[in-house]
């Protein structure tokens, strides 16, 4: 026998054997992968329908607190009911109907009283509203009797008849001024937002599964909420579908196969939604059996079909058109695996042509496909800069290779200064153009950055925002990376034209070396980072290297303002009162309020310590309102227990300026208490003054009510006397340093007589703090000080020792003395 008929008689077998194993094996497989499938498919459609409910939740909670805080309906509850249903009402309902107007999906905004009474209510179709009583609605005891202020369910509208999504909150009124002091505020009302379902419905239309099958929200007492899909389900197929939701009642998602609805089994995927709802999907197992037998036969045939072929084929062509071209297909695979052109090359168009063109195009899809993921997971969508995980990468590489000690790197972090400000003026469209400039930039500033072939060239990456970082390599000295940052602040002080506007940006850089903070990559990011707020905090726009004594001040920052939020709560904060004693007649005429902190742990906390991270933190807002409500209820205590202090003197930050509505917090704090505003005098430091007109502005409304304005510490900053004509101050209030300065020679007494001399020419009250002898006193009152302070005279007392300085004062005197 020849060897053609022997190698098909030999093959035939061998191929039909093959098949059926391959037909058989396959068909399982596509068996368990189908039913895999679809419960993947069942689960992710559960998944999104969770996902889409809390989203919608998420979204009328947040409306519904925006319209809580309207200021419409704020001066609607708090005025009275008379007037109100004649002046506002109408008022109030445009503000509805133009909140409905922009959130379509909502059938109803109704304001429901305390009593229950329905007293405004905005619908798509009036003729809805059944009834103005909401009093016994299931939703209006629900929120009624909520220990929260809001509450969402999903319940039957007593109005419509329709299952509905109903946001409930209760509109309580604060007191401006008593917010502060915890107070509960007055319950005014109750806002009702309610929405239909049809926020499910996107998901079905983009569902297979529902084409089949069905989708069915229901209660758990067997109610059908809302039916989607194939909607033959019968009563006793729900019943029984609402058992299986009891039997796992819990936030998992459950999936059943060969489930029995309606006598068919049934594929169903079932989870908790809320409220007693439950949602569950569907899907005929007799789908699934038809889908396996379909595509079984089809394998079959085909199968066959080719087997025969085959056999046709290689019969007669098995090495010219089998053999040879599949070794060329082999190659030319190899080659297009490892990135090279494909070269296979036949002149048939056949099967292996077929094949090879397919191939072709999968492998060159598939290089491509790696091209972009490689981009997606390593590069910054905007800068095209590496992001964060190829940084992170090339740092791990870095470290593994170092031999256990630490690598020859240096971490640049880069921040830009003021960016926000970017953002919040010009857009987040300029500030991309802004990240983009910079981007190149830097570049610019480092040739062949990124290029990660050469193992010696920096790596610049944009970590988010608008921190960016550089791993510079084979470093061992902080000049070399020195050398770096100060190019980079260079190169970046020329202005960038983006969007047709020069914008000049700086930049804070912190620099860590590995051989110095990089025990590994965690504490090389976290060093880089400290070291960059470092530079932040030294006036922005230059870099610093970490310093360990930097980082533990930063923690030590960090365990202040923990600790200060803790004495806020827990009432650690008082104040203590230095007297102020008019420098002529030796009488008291006012007193400073100082701050003071005593930890329960750590004793006495000076100011100087807490305030600062207060200011950094924004807690001197917290701070400042109550110290100032503190200050107007001792005043007003007492008065009441017949003590006159003239004034008291209040300190206020730059920040509270700049970030605070002091002239109405005064104004409201004073007119509570029926205080005179000549009661406080506002203390502010040189730098408040600093921060612009805004602050400038702030002052003079405080000024204008008649309260006294005092600048601080003069003498500590960078204004001159001759600055002080024009601004909005009644008192100057010299620094302690100069006072001292007066016991070492004649600079400080002719700086001190200068100051002194000027002030009166600008008719502004003298106060000299910082008296500590018998001898400053007497050269301050020779000078014609009105005002002096300072331990000398009395120490800062506390409230107990304060009111019984208060009975005495008026027998102290001072003794005039020669200076």
């Amino acid at each position: 026998m020849q060897l053609k008929p022997k190698i098909a008689l030999w093959l035939l077998p061998l191929l039909l054997v093959q098949a059926l194993v391959l037909i058989g094996t396959s068909y399982h497989l596509y068996q368990d992968y189908v039913r895999e499938q679809i419960q993947v498919q069942t689960k992710d459609s559960l998944l999104q329908v969770r996902s889409t409910l809390q989203a919608k939740l998420k979204v009328i909670e947040a409306d519904s607190a925006i319209l809580a805080n309207n200021v419409v309906l704020n001066r609607y509850l708090m005025t009275e009911e008379n007037i109100r249903a004649h002046v506002m009402h109408n008022v109030l309902a445009k503000e509805f109907e133009s909140f409905m107007s922009v959130y379509s999906e909502y059938q109803e905004i109704s304001l429901i009283m305390p009593d229950g009474y329905e007293e405004l209510a905005l619908l798509t179709d009036d003729s809805l509203n059944q009834s103005d009583d909401e009093s016994n609605t299931s939703y209006f005891k629900a929120i009624q009797t909520a220990n929260t202020d809001y509450k969402v369910c999903i319940i039957i509208d007593p109005d419509t008849g329709r299952w509905m999504l109903i946001s409930l909150r209760k509109l309580v009124l604060h007191n401006p001024v008593e917010r502060t002091q915890n107070s509960q505020g007055e319950l005014k009302g109750y806002l009702v937002i309610k929405s239909n379902l049809d926020f499910f419905n996107p998901i079905v239309d983009n569902n297979n599964l529902f084409n089949e099958g069905f989708s069915l929200l229901y209660h758990g007492d067997g109610t059908r909420v809302l039916q989607l899909g194939d909607t033959r389900l019968s009563a006793a197929g729900l019943s029984t579908l609402a058992t299986l939701g009891q039997e796992t009642n819990d936030d998992a998602i459950h999936y059943k196969e060969n489930f029995i609805l309606d006598a068919q089994p049934y594929l169903v995927g079932h989870m908790s939604l809320m409220d007693g709802l439950y949602f569950s999907i569907g899907w005929p197992a007799s789908k699934l059996h038809q889908l396996l037998w379909e595509v079984g036969s089809s394998s079959i045939k085909y199968t066959l079909a080719v087997t025969l072929f085959s056999m046709l084929m290689l019969y007669w062509l098995l090495n010219r058109l089998l053999i040879n071209p599949i070794q060329q297909l082999g190659h030319a695979a190899r080659q297009l695996g490892n990135g090279s052109g494909w070269n296979f090359y036949s002149r048939s168009n056949d099967e292996i042509t077929s094949l090879a063109n397919r191939v072709r195009d999968m492998g060159q899809a598939l290089l491509a496909q790696k091209r972009e993921l490689h981009e997606i997971a390593y590069l910054d969508g905007l800068t095209r800069l590496p992001n964060r995980r190829q940084l992170l990468e090339e740092l791990d590489k870095h470290y593994a290779n170092s031999d256990g000690g630490p690598p020859t790197i240096a971490l640049m972090f880069l921040d830009l200064d003021e960016f926000k400000h970017i953002n919040d003026t010009l857009g987040h469209e300029t500030g991309d153009a802004v990240l983009i400039a910079i981007a190149r930039c830097i570049e610019q500033v480092l040739p062949n950055a990124n290029a990660l072939e050469h193992q010696n060239y920096p790596l610049l990456a944009r970590l988010g925002g608008d921190e960016f970082t550089i791993l510079l390599r084979n470093i061992r000295e902080r000049s070399e990376a020195e050398t770096v940052a100060q190019r980079i602040i260079h190169a970046l002080d020329s202005p960038l034209m983006v969007a047709d506007k020069e914008l000049r940006i700086g930049v804070s850089i912190g620099i860590s070396l590995a051989v110095e903070a990089g025990e590994s990559v965690s504490e090389l990011l976290k060093s880089a980072d400290l070291a960059m707020y470092d530079a932040k905090h030294h006036g922005k726009n230059t870099y610093r290297f970490f310093c360990r004594s930097t980082a533990l001040a930063s923690i030590k920052n960090l365990e202040i303002k923990e600790d200060l939020h803790k004495a806020i709560d827990h009432n650690h904060l008082q104040l203590a009162y230095q007297p102020q004693i008019c420098a002529r007649s030796g009488r008291l005429v006012g007193c400073e309020a100082l701050l003071r902190w005593h930890h329960p742990e750590k004793g006495w906390i000076p100011p100087e310590v807490f305030i600062p991270v207060a200011e950094q933190s924004g807690l001197i807002l917290l701070l400042g309102r109550w110290v100032i409500l503190e200050i107007c209820l001792q005043i007003k205590a007492w008065q009441d227990q017949g003590e006159i202090v003239p004034r008291m003197s209040v300190n206020v930050s730059f920040v509270q300026l700049l970030r605070e509505d002091m002239p109405r917090l005064l104004q409201d704090c004073l007119a509570q208490h029926q205080l005179s505003p000549s009661s406080l005098t506002v203390e502010v430091t040189e730098s408040s003054i600093m921060q612009g007109e805004g602050a400038i502005a702030r002052l003079r409304q405080i000024r204008a009510t008649g309260t006294r304005i005092s600048l601080d510490d003069f003498g500590t900053g960078y204004s001159s006397l001759s600055a002080l004509k024009g601004l909005p101050i009644d008192e100057l209030k010299i620094d302690k340093s100069f006072v001292t300065d007066l016991n070492q020679g004649s600079d400080g007494k002719a700086i001190m007589s200068a100051v002194i001399a000027m002030a009166k020419q600008l008719n502004l009250t003298v106060v000299a703090e910082g008296v500590e002898n018998e001898f400053e006193l007497a050269y301050l009152q020779q000078k014609g000080v009105d005002i002096v302070q300072g331990y000398y005279l009395s120490k800062p007392l506390l409230k107990a020792e304060f009111t019984a300085y208060l009975s005495q004062h008026s027998a102290f005197r001072l003794v005039m003395a020669d200076c």
